[in-house]
């Protein structure tokens, strides 16, 4: 049973795609199609011929998208942590995030650009901004759902704020910063794509910026496929660390 909802999950969407690309395909053999959409058997030969360009510049992308994940992550959870323990905290840490949140990523590049430079810091700054949001909102939901009787257990028996965090919170919190995780991962990606755009002579955005400007309509739309490629993959990867956490949670449960 299980099998078969998976396959019917998959073959449906697949269908759908596939359906896109024959449909276009054909419209642009037969020249009906328009000129800013090209054929998908042309982004594949862009692919196959310019594979060496197209990895020179997804590396960039994807370390530094990766980095700027990895600041965003460390940053809120230490300040979602500090909002469960101390409440009072709870609404500047809350309201720095949503503020954060808010500025466009299109329109505060060229200000950062000024400040810090059009370098790898400007990429990594702008993919830190960008998802930043989810974790905390996962994470101060997460750190907020445990149960009530036990965190009153936990004080009756003197644990300590961080004893409760490491030993209640945390755990119950897991689901919700697993959430927050694979929805900012592609914010990351789109952070760093749109910092490279203000400045950057390689990566994913800045590719896209040239092929742009020399009207090259496959390499366009070639960098929006690795750019997709890239972000899906970086919600599979915490996709698949949540299963595996929640398998060894699981056997441990068990073994215990």
């Amino acid at each position: 049973m299980q099998l078969s909802m998976t396959f019917t999950r998959v073959w449906r969407p697949a269908a759908v795609i596939i359906t896109v690309l024959a449909a276009t395909e054909i419209l642009q053999r037969t020249g009906i199609g328009p000129v800013y959409i090209p054929a998908p058997s042309s982004v594949l030969e862009k692919a196959i011929s310019s594979r060496a360009i197209l990895l020179e510049n997804l590396g960039p992308t994807a370390g530094r998208a990766g980095l700027g994940f990895l600041i965003a992550a460390v940053a809120t959870f230490t300040a979602a942590s500090l909002a469960a323990v101390f409440r009072p905290l709870y609404g500047v840490i809350y309201n720095t995030g949503a503020a954060l949140h808010s500025l466009p990523i299109i329109a505060t590049a060229p200000l950062l650009a000024l400040w810090i430079g059009t370098g790898a810091q400007l990429q990594v700054t702008l993919a830190a901004m960008a998802c930043q949001f989810p974790i905390l909102v996962g994470t101060i939901q997460g750190l907020g759902s445990a149960d009530a009787q036990q965190r009153e257990l936990l004080i009756v028996l003197s644990a300590s704020r961080a004893q409760t965090l490491r030993h209640l919170l945390v755990p119950s919190a897991l689901p919700y910063i697993f959430a927050g995780l694979k929805v900012a991962a592609p914010s990351a990606v789109l952070g760093t794509v749109t910092a490279e755009w203000a400045g950057s002579e390689r990566g994913i955005g800045a590719m896209m910026l040239y092929a742009l400007f020399a009207y090259d309509t496959a390499t366009v739309w070639l960098s929006v496929i690795a750019t997709c490629l890239l972000s899906a993959a970086g919600f599979g990867f915490w996709a698949l660390v949540e299963k595996l956490t929640d398998r060894t949670i699981d056997e441990t449960e068990i073994a215990n």
